[in-house]
């Protein structure tokens, strides 16, 4: 799935963007954080994939705060509620009637004034993080908090926010997130989405917000998440979902370490699933039925030592590229390039084994040599990769072809006949780590034999004048130039 068009409304002479992902039955509307930027979101593999389930089950609004990341710039703060109508304008341009709404840590007070103010619009709410009370102040820390715990939450975040740009929100979002990737990639999203003086002054904003006092007259289900071990104190999200009337309040369940920050929104995902659809998602979501094509260049370490690491990795991106475009005029996916190796799948074997004999004719052109394996069978998708036996049994096809063969298993064989393909029956083998035996084949284009075309049948005229040419030659001279005076004259 690629990015979407940006869309834009304007709200007081500026311009507020947003993004509609999906088309399914069950709308959703996700206001993001202040470093969440929509666009740049899609370069992180995890983050894709949630955009990518999203669009399975709904119709994904997806936007910033009123000043940040794709919007336009503001001269003020919004108040909590111009950005409750800012919500409720998205909703309106994007054609939504009703809606599940989407907050997180600071956008949670807008979301759930929509939410109080216009119950008809709002089906559901998810509240991730959020706290409701100001948390600035010379009295007693608000419920929920201890002073300890209010004071190194504020004094973090304004440490980070003083440093904005440099990607140090997701040690704040989570310890377990806090590794170079991500911190690169938050560092990235920070800078995008809004300048360290815009920042400041919205977190400034946020962490004197106070709500509380519209949670009681939310009416829709709510679901409040909260991440253990993180800054936000869990007895203050807790009291938020006490103060709904149809509040839930939900521990996430915990996040390894080294996690990217899409798996980390996974568990976020799940509660928006099952409050949107109503219905839990299955555990066997991710298994579909799929062809996969593995491809792999023959001999690459010794075409390596033969022209040296610099030709060598030009050659590699020529061939990702070749490989690439391949792929997509097959209508399929390019899963993931591993070295000289590449891993793609398609909604059935003919396309796939077509797009394979392609790769191996342009990489030819290019002085590579290439072999491929094609396998059908369920796999798993484990957030951007694709696992499970049909994986392994493919590649470990594509390792016994030989250079510029296309290889497949039975089951390709029989879903793929009649599809001008021919098959060579290889027999049975035993593949490194597969149970049993594998029956394969190679699978090569079939070329149709052409024929001559048959010269055209003369018709009874051309007969005739066939015939009198042979007999009597100068009449028929005669008969021609009396023709040509005449469409002269």
């Amino acid at each position: 799935m690629d990015p979407p068009v940006t869309r834009y409304i304007q709200r007081d002479g500026h311009a507020l963007a947003y993004q509609v992902v999906g088309e399914g039955p069950h709308p959703v509307a996700w206001f993001f954080e202040d470093m969440m930027h929509p666009d740049l979101m899609w370069t992180d593999p995890h983050l894709h994939y949630n955009f990518e389930r999203c669009s399975s089950f709904a119709r994904s609004l997806f936007f910033q705060r009123r000043g940040f990341g794709l919007s336009d710039p503001v001269d003020h703060v919004p108040s909590l509620e111009e950005q409750a109508d800012d919500v409720l304008a998205v909703l309106d341009d994007a054609e939504v009637a009703q809606a599940t709404l989407v907050g997180a840590s600071s956008t949670c007070g807008a979301v759930a004034l929509a939410a109080a103010r216009c119950p008809d619009r709002v089906s559901g709410l998810i509240l991730a993080e959020p706290w409701s009370d100001t948390l600035v102040s010379d009295d007693d820390p608000p419920a929920g908090w201890t002073a300890s715990q209010r004071d190194r939450f504020v004094d973090s975040y304004r440490g980070a926010y003083a440093r904005w740009g440099h990607g140090d929100l997701t040690s704040l979002a989570h310890p377990a997130l806090d590794v170079p990737h991500n911190r690169r990639i938050m560092a990235l999203l920070e800078r995008c989405s809004a300048t360290p003086a815009t920042a400041q002054q919205h977190l400034e904003w946020a962490i004197r917000a106070n709500y509380a006092w519209a949670l009681p007259s939310i009416q829709c289900p709510t679901e409040v998440l909260h991440q253990p071990d993180s800054l936000f104190a869990r007895e203050a999200v807790r009291r938020v979902a006490e103060l709904v009337p149809n509040g839930r309040f939900h521990d996430l369940p915990p996040i390894p370490a080294g996690a990217t920050l899409g798996e980390a929104l996974i568990p976020v995902l799940d509660h928006v699933e099952e409050l949107a659809t109503g219905a839990i998602r299955p555990v066997d979501a991710d298994r579909f039925l799929a062809t996969i094509l593995f491809t792999d260049v023959v001999h690459s370490t010794d075409l390596l030592a033969e022209i040296g690491d610099i030709h060598f990795a030009s050659l590699l991106a020529a061939h990702d590229r070749s490989v690439r475009v391949e792929v997509e005029a097959g209508a399929g996916t390019l899963v993931g390039i591993a070295g000289d190796g590449t891993l793609s799948v398609f909604d059935g074997p003919a396309a796939a084994i077509h797009c394979a004999h392609r790769i191996i004719r342009t990489t030819t052109t290019l002085g590579l040599s290439v072999r491929s394996g094609v396998h059908v069978g369920t796999v798993t998708r484990a957030g951007p990769e694709l696992t499970g036996m049909t994986v392994h049994i493919g590649a470990r096809i594509a390792a016994s072809a030989g250079p510029g063969q296309v290889r497949c298993s039975q089951r390709v064989r029989d879903l793929a006949i009649g599809a001008d393909i021919d098959f060579t029956d290889l027999g049975r083998h035993r593949l490194k780590g597969v149970p049993g035996q594998v029956q394969m084949f190679t699978a090569t284009n079939r070329t149709r034999p052409t024929h001559p075309a048959a010269p055209p049948r003369p018709t009874l005229s051309d007969r005739a004048v066939l015939a009198m040419a042979r007999r009597a030659p100068g009449v028929l001279r005669d008969v021609a130039r009396l023709a040509g005076r005449r469409s002269r004259s």
